[in-house]
Formats: structure tokens, C-alpha cells, sequence
């Protein structure tokens, strides 16, 4: 039932005359709950449109005067609305290009300083320092894989993307991932990877590029989308985001993907695509209570969780900076078996 509403000034929104139901501009929709304004909102969805290489939730924190947090649960919540509205769009049909990489693969090693901080570090034993005086990159344990699926443009059709996470590149994984987002009448076209080999009895035709020997064959066959959109991805992280978390990975891959399929259309499409997506599908799910704020708020999926490790004490190196002009540092007091040797040793023998 539809009745009269009136502008309540003290909370920013409206209320209904008959139930006295408090209401904004934003009710049921991804940002439900947001303190903030119509305009905000606006500024910074058109912000996030003209990044066409995405942009960092700190820039935005300082382009808006807002915390960095608010700003980046607020582009998860963008994210999350573009891969649940194009999941939900419907299966990729006619010629469909298929790949996978992996990301976050190496930790990133901590900053061991230059000049004569790194002299004095590389004379340190057990430095971890290689002959070049650089850290060794280690293999990250908890890396992932992005599959991604790209529907090439034919006629009046444009290019569509599906992606998805996966822990390794094998058949087990890949193929329920293809048989959900493309049509079984479906051209996959892969490259000479044995992940894809199950391809060829589950749809209508399967087309192989050997890499190792050209990046296109005589047909034309090549898996260049694909292989497109993690380049953007990483170009992204680098130039942009410069860090992704493995518990947000595939969000991030779903941003790229869909900045791939405005490829072509005006900044004004893109807005109102962004806007309809944010605006007439629902409340969030994923990113409803970020921050455990309500009793009654859902448990998150303990898959989607960050990975915590317990590191042992003795192994975290004690630093000690500079001190402070003024300050004098005392030596730390020798051990208890120390201190007695030390005493037998100015002790005169008899």
C-alpha cells in the first residue's frame, strides 16, 4: 500500500504518515543504510566509471573527506553488485574463450632499506639476502587461480565475461564453472592446458591454440580476450589498487570484466548501467555488516575469510630504531649466568 510521506529532516529521509516507517532514497538497495548523501553517492560512482583502470578506496577516501574504511566497503558493495547482476544475465552462447592465471603467487618481501642499511644488513648472518643483495621472493601458500570465460562480439552481440576463483587449474574445478556459465551449443576456445580437455564431450565443439608454438593459428583461433582481462587485472593491482586480498580476489576480477563489456559505450551509459545495477537489485548480502555492528547479522562463509597463520615469537626480528634526540639508550643487563661468571672471574684466587 502506497501512502502519503513527509520530509523528516532529523534523520535526512522520509516517513510514512500512516505506520511512521523511516525511509530513504536508498532503502533496499546495495547501499541500504548508507549516511551518505545522493550527491556523494553519485560523485562517487562517476568517479569509479572514469577510472578505466579502477581506483584505489584511498583515493577515493581523499577525494570524498572520508575514512578509508567507509570507502572501501562501499566499492566492495559496487563490486558485489556487478558480479551478482551478471551472474545472473545469462549463459555465454556462441564462441567463448576460456584461460586461467594465478594470482597473489609470491610474498612480497619486507623493505630492508638501501644504501648503508643494506651494506650492514648484507654483512648479517643468516641475512636471507641472495649475491644480488635482494630479498628471495617465497611462493605464497594460500595462492589462487582466476578462470575466466569471454564471449567474442558477433553482429549486434558484444563481448560478455564470466569469472570465477579456483585453488588450481584441473578439470575437477574448471568444468562445473563452464557448464554453469556457458550453454552447452557453446565454441570453447582454450589453449593446450590437460585442465580443458573435458571440454570436448560437454559442448558443441572444443578449439585448441598451441602456445608453445604460435599465439594464433590459421583459422584465426586465439584466446587473446581472455588473456586480456588479466592483463587489466594486473595492470590494475600495479597501477591502481596496489594490493588485493585473496578473500576479495574474484570481486575485483568481476570489476575488470565488467569495465571490459562497456568497452565502446560513453561515460553516461556506463553511469546509468552502474547505477541500475547498485540501485534496482535488492540489499547487500555478502557486505550487509562488514564490520559485526548487528548481533543478528549473518556469519560469513569461512571460505570467503582471510587466512590467519600464528608465527612464533622467536622468530620476529627485534628492530631498533634511531633514538631520540636527548635520549640515552641503556644497555640491556647481562644474562644470570653471566653476571656469576663475571663475578668469579674479579674474585682473587687463593
Amino acid at each position: 500500500m502506497i501512502d502519503e510521506h513527509y520530509v523528516c529532516p532529523s534523520i535526512k529521509g522520509f516517513k510514512c504518515r500512516a505506520c511512521g516507517r523511516q525511509f530513504s532514497v536508498f532503502s533496499g538497495t546495495r547501499i541500504h543504510s548508507s549516511k551518505m548523501s545522493a550527491k556523494e553517492v553519485l560523485s562517487i560512482a562517476m568517479h569509479f566509471v572514469e577510472a578505466k583502470d579502477g581506483m584505489s578506496s584511498r583515493e577515493l577516501s581523499g577525494l570524498h573527506g572520508r575514512n578509508h574504511q567507509t570507502m572501501h566497503v562501499m566499492t566492495l558493495k559496487i563490486r558485489e553488485a556487478l558480479r551478482e547482476t551478471m551472474e545472473g544475465s545469462g549463459e555465454l552462447h556462441g564462441r567463448v574463450q576460456a584461460d586461467a592465471a594465478y594470482f597473489l603467487k609470491y610474498v612480497s618481501p619486507p623493505n630492508k632499506g638501501t644504501g648503508t642499511a643494506l651494506s650492514a644488513k648484507r654483512d648479517q648472518k643468516n641475512a636471507g639476502l641472495d649475491e644480488n643483495a635482494k630479498l628471495k621472493a617465497t611462493v605464497n601458500q594460500e595462492m589462487c587461480a582466476l578462470v575466466v570465460f569471454v564471449q567474442e562480439p558477433s553482429g549486434s552481440s558484444r563481448r560478455r565475461c564470466r569469472i570465477a576463483m579456483i585453488k588450481t587449474e584441473n578439470q575437477v574445478e574448471i568444468l562445473p564453472i563452464a557448464q554453469r556459465f556457458c550453454s552447452a551449443e557453446s565454441v570453447l576456445v582454450t589453449d593446450e592446458n590437460s585442465a580443458y580437455a573435458v571440454f570436448s564431450g560437454e559442448f558443441d565443439e572444443h578449439q585448441r591454440v598451441n602456445h608453445s608454438e604460435r599465439f594464433m593459428d590459421e583459422k584465426g583461433v586465439h584466446t587473446n580476450l581472455a588473456e586480456g582481462v588479466f592483463s587489466r587485472i594486473r595492470a590494475a593491482v600495479h597501477g591502481a589498487w596496489h594490493r588485493m586480498s585473496i578473500q576479495h580476489l574474484v570481486e575485483y576480477g568481476w570489476e575488470l570484466c565488467w569495465r571490459l563489456e562497456m568497452v565502446g559505450t560513453d561515460n553516461q551509459s556506463q553511469l546509468d548501467d552502474l547505477l541500475r545495477r547498485l540501485l534496482r537489485h535488492g540489499r547487500p548480502t555478502k557486505f550487509a555488516d562488514y564490520w559485526k555492528k548487528r548481533p543478528d547479522a549473518p556469519a560469513c562463509n569461512p571460505d570467503e575469510i582471510g587466512v590467519v597463520r600464528e608465527v612464533p615469537k622467536g622468530s620476529v626480528p627485534k628492530k631498533r630504531g634511531r633514538p631520540a634526540k636527548g635520549v640515552v639508550r641503556l644497555k640491556a643487563p647481562p644474562a644470570q649466568g653471566a653476571k656469576k661468571q663475571e663475578a668469579e672471574t674479579a674474585s682473587p684466587t687463593a
